[in-house]
């Protein structure tokens, strides 16, 4: 779990506005950039989740709930009254397993674009992949992990000659798990006590930054479920208007700091991105470059 334990790393960083991001996302990811110690591409990923993040992550249920989990299908036009944090992690669940999956080979890239950034992650962790934080920012390469070893870049992002140990990075993650229970020890790892902040950030970049198959994200989306503290937040947009979820700011967060909050769409259930900063496309394409 290299992957969430860099993103945990990040629990106490300061939360700022969405405004305040803008100007402040390129020169984040640049300066957490590995170079010459290496961590490419989950310390990469990792920067994109603190940028995306850096305003408290949203997910905020009422810790009485008592609504169960839910495991059919995508919910009818009769069950769209949505009150609480559980029945919409519930109907987004529902809608993931009842979508069709994309399956990629290998050898492609999981594209993003998502408010003003965008990314080119390697399905399997083996190439290399890029993240353009801004349209006036230059590219970051994510470097692949080959045998078990990856190159190391310099901060102009070109390689030192020298490599580093590492485990892939994939974007297609099939391998995580399928039910609610082994998602939840998933992302608890082994600290048993993490504030929901936390669970905020593991849940948000675990599927923003990867696809997730269908029972996977369900698995993440019901999960989350079980996490107290989140809340629902209606009339709310990302690009379109939807429906959201938030979480509460860490205690001792700078007075500007603003819950994240993760906007779904208000009949699809599908995710549309997080307030003010749409998801616009996302897909498998073959090269680094290629758009969908």
């Amino acid at each position: 779990m290299d992957d969430l334990q860099l993103v945990r790393e990040l629990d106490e960083t300061p939360l700022k506005s969405a405004d305040q991001l803008a100007a402040a996302r390129a020169r984040l990811v640049a300066g957490m950039r590995p170079p010459r110690r290496g961590r490419a591409g989950i310390i990469a990923v990792a920067a994109l989740t603190a940028a995306a993040t850096v305003t408290a992550v949203a997910l905020v249920l009422p810790s009485t709930s008592t609504d169960p989990v839910r495991h059919d299908a995508a919910p009818t036009e009769s069950e769209a009254a949505v009150d609480t944090a559980v029945q919409l992690l519930n109907h987004a669940a529902a809608a993931a397993r009842s979508k069709p999956d994309q399956v990629p080979r290998p050898d492609q890239f999981y594209y993003v674009r998502d408010g003003g950034w965008e990314a080119w992650f390697s399905v399997d962790g083996t190439r290399d992949g890029r993240i353009i934080t801004a349209a006036d920012a230059a590219p970051s390469t994510t470097p692949g992990c080959v045998d078990g070893v990856r190159k190391v870049l310099d901060k102009y992002d070109k390689p030192t000659g020298a490599t580093e140990k590492c485990t892939p990075v994939r974007a297609y993650r099939d391998d995580l798990p399928t039910s609610a229970d082994e998602m939840l020890r998933w992302l608890k790892g082994d600290d048993k006590d993490r504030p929901v902040n936390s669970y905020g950030k593991d849940v948000l970049g675990t599927f923003r930054f990867a696809y997730l198959p269908g029972p996977q994200r369900a698995a993440l989306f019901e999960a989350a479920t079980q996490v107290p503290g989140l809340t629902v937040v209606k009339k709310v947009s990302a690009g379109r208007p939807g429906i959201g979820i938030s979480w509460p700011v860490p205690e001792g967060s700078a007075p500007w700091a603003e819950p994240v909050v993760m906007v779904f769409d208000e009949k699809t259930y599908e995710y549309l991105g997080t307030k003010n900063e749409p998801q616009d496309a996302s897909g498998f394409v073959d090269r680094v470059g290629d758009r969908v």
